[in-house]
């Protein structure tokens, strides 16, 4: 904050005005470990790790009631049953099929696949955003740089330090994220290049560390500073559009089931989901 009442805001991708509420370079880290705190001293909440769902568990008194799951107990190394009267399903998405990811090895759809296995219809499958960038790095294959970046001025680049992305559409860096992937891709492909490269050495420095600390303290135990040196990125599989059909109230085709988050279809989205409105 700059005041007492006014934010900084982040501009990003297909965004015509700076709109996202932010911190630093850090929010999607720092909205979880703040629900993580607040759910491990809830009196009401058991979290159980090591523990990973296999399968959901119909009633047999009516199939199209859902009443558990069978969960695989990791440390114990067998199936344990848990009954709930509501289940809900927050495994993510499927992003983790692709090569390179924005997201963690547990994105792999498997609350997708509980799902349709029990009989919920899915939706929309073939729609996954790919974020454009993506540090292509042996020892870091999976970290996003924050569409932010482009936000505040970073250049998109080819191998010889050109700039593409005016070619490919009026608004440059800051075009919708299908655009930019898109681009990457093409230029990638026509030169051969296993990468692309984003530039933010020509903003001051003090503005780089303070807006990106992240990013910043991350590459630079990588070799590279950001600074004075350009990112070798990649584009990655980000967000799984589609996914388990739901209701207004996140209920599933089946009773007692719901799903939230991008384990769910809602349709808000659409194919393309607009940069920072994951949480939607």
């Amino acid at each position: 904050m700059a005041g007492k009442e006014q934010y900084h805001l982040a501009k990003e991708g297909g965004h015509s005005h700076r709109r996202i509420l932010h911190h630093a370079d850090a929010t999607g880290k720092q909205v979880e470990t703040t629900l993580v705190e607040k759910a491990i001293k809830h009196p009401n909440i058991t979290i159980k790790e090591q523990h990973n769902a296999i399968d959901l568990i119909h009633s047999d008194k009516d199939p199209t009631t859902i009443i558990g799951a069978y969960i695989w107990d990791l440390n114990q190394q067998q199936i344990v049953i848990c009954h709930a009267k509501v289940t809900v399903l927050a495994t993510g998405g499927a992003a983790k099929v692709y090569q390179y990811t924005t997201n963690p090895d547990i994105s792999s759809g498997d609350g997708i696949a509980m799902a349709w296995r029990a009989g919920c219809r899915v939706d929309n499958l073939e729609f996954n955003q790919f974020h454009p960038t993506c540090l292509y790095h042996p020892q870091a294959r999976n970290f996003l740089l924050t569409e932010a970046l482009r936000g505040e001025g970073a250049y998109l680049k080819r191998p010889d330090g050109s700039r593409f992305m005016p070619d490919f559409d009026k608004r440059a860096e800051l075009a919708p994220r299908d655009i930019v992937a898109r681009a990457i891709d093409h230029e990638m492909k026509r030169l051969g290049a296993d990468c692309m490269f984003l530039d933010i050495s020509h903003q001051p420095a003090s503005e780089i560390k303070r807006h990106f600390p992240t990013i910043y303290h991350k590459l630079a135990t990588l070799g590279i500073d950001i600074t004075n040196e350009q990112i070798p990125i990649v584009l990655a599989a980000h967000y799984t559009c589609g996914g388990v059909m739901v209701d207004h109230y996140g209920q599933t085709d089946l009773r007692h089931l719901y799903a939230i988050g991008e384990v769910s279809y809602t349709g808000l989205h659409g194919a393309n989901r607009l940069a920072s409105n994951s949480l939607l």
